[in-house]
């Protein structure tokens, strides 16, 4: 598998920011076209769940299309996305790259709040829900994150540096592999085979998130993005390094978190399967 951001030792709250230098910090895998397909689709039928806009992200939102469109030639000169006839810039870009993207620009008070965004595939959020709020109120939801690490956040935003690029991961566990999961899609979902012993390996997900963030050139803003990479857990835990890591951040894990994550829905057959697998 290509990540496996679970930290050794007991599960704890970290930024986990790594610069990144000499690859891109865009991540283009053979499922390129068919996530682009994906996008689309969803573009026409969910628009408003997928996209959002303000007025004061013009500026910001052409320096990301200008930025996506010259990093895959830098970096995958051999990809040529699909047309898409998009006016927005920022959506253009969407449609370019596996990746959602998201602009933040700084508000009130030197917070920085969600201007804009093209998000396909949300892991148990809904962006109408967060667009023109400050980034501690897009957090709320997460257990005990803005007393760990939120002013941590808010300072490393108000002191990027310009063409600093950085990186970092969030997982969780989901007993589905799809891409667009809003929060309110799960209970409009039909009613799945119950997931047993037999099952787990191949039927629960480790669900990451790799995120980056860089300065863009309009002041004030931000590039955020997004890229979702689901591996089945029996995958994960073939390796008896991954295993123990996950096992162990797992029982660490605090209660609400777990819920958060879903874990707490199948803890015990979990910790069953990863004790006897």
């Amino acid at each position: 598998m290509r990540y496996f951001p679970v930290e050794t030792g007991d599960f704890r709250f970290s930024m986990g920011l790594k610069p990144i230098r000499e690859r891109s910090w865009l991540d283009v895998d053979n499922h390129y076209a068919s996530d682009i397909k994906l996008k689309s689709d969803l573009l026409a039928r969910h628009r408003d769940a997928v996209f959002a806009t303000t007025t004061s992200a013009d500026m910001a939102e052409r320096d990301i299309l200008k930025l996506v469109t010259e990093e895959l030639a830098n970096a995958y000169p051999d990809i040529t996305p699909p047309v898409n006839n998009e006016e927005n810039p920022l959506l253009k870009a969407a449609l370019m790259v596996q990746e959602d993207l998201v602009l933040m620009q700084e508000g009130e008070g030197g917070s920085y709040d969600l201007t804009a965004a093209s998000v396909s595939f949300p892991t148990g959020w809904n962006l109408s829900e967060k667009v023109g709020r400050p980034m501690h109120e897009i957090h709320t939801p997460v257990p005990d994150l803005n007393p760990a690490i939120g002013k941590s956040i808010d300072k490393f935003f108000q002191n990027m540096k310009p063409g600093k690029i950085v990186e970092r991961f969030n997982w969780g566990l989901y007993d589905d592999d799809a891409l667009f999961q809003p929060e309110w899609w799960r209970d409009r979902q039909p009613k799945k085979p119950k997931i047993t012993l037999e099952t787990i390996g191949e039927k629960f997900y480790f669900r990451i998130e790799r995120q980056t963030l860089q300065r863009l050139q309009t002041p004030k803003s931000a590039l955020f993005t997004i890229r979702i990479f689901n591996t089945p857990l029996g995958e994960v835990i073939s390796d008896p390094v991954r295993k123990e890591t996950l096992k162990h951040s797992l029982k660490t894990m605090p209660d609400a978190m777990r819920r958060y994550k879903t874990v707490a829905k199948y803890e015990d057959l979990l910790f069953r399967y990863l004790e006897g697998s």
